[in-house]
């Protein structure tokens, strides 16, 4: 049984283009989300066994916040994207355990691999 991956990303473009990814690796899509209210109901609704989650997100909470909220109430291993490299926000990041935290502009191989990392 394929694995399903939530996918929570502000830029849609971006999110389709995590999507063809995550699908070329076997596994279903459950939904791409652009806010952290949209993830929460997600995970409610169609609980995922991975999330891909950006860092930066429309609406009032960020992809920390959202993490920090989906993670005390299941354990859903997450791996954050961004576009943003500022320490302390990295700091902040870290603090959830993320699987791992993934630049957006990356290249194609190294955004699967650790796509991959998620799924073990």
């Amino acid at each position: 049984m394929a694995k399903k991956i939530l996918i929570v990303e502000d830029e849609k473009l971006i999110g389709l283009m995590l999507a063809e990814n995550v699908k070329d690796l076997g596994c279903e899509v459950t939904r791409v989300v652009t806010n952290g209210q949209a993830a929460l109901h997600a995970v409610q609704t169609d609980p995922p066994d991975a999330i891909l989650m950006d860092i930066s997100l429309d609406g009032v909470m960020n992809g920390i916040e959202t993490a920090k909220q989906i993670k005390a109430k299941q354990d859903i291993p997450i791996l954050f994207f961004t576009g943003y490299q500022d320490p302390h926000l990295l700091s902040q990041a870290n603090a959830v355990k993320p699987v791992g935290i993934v630049d957006k502009l990356d290249t194609t191989e190294n955004i699967q691999q650790a796509i991959c990392s998620l799924l073990r």
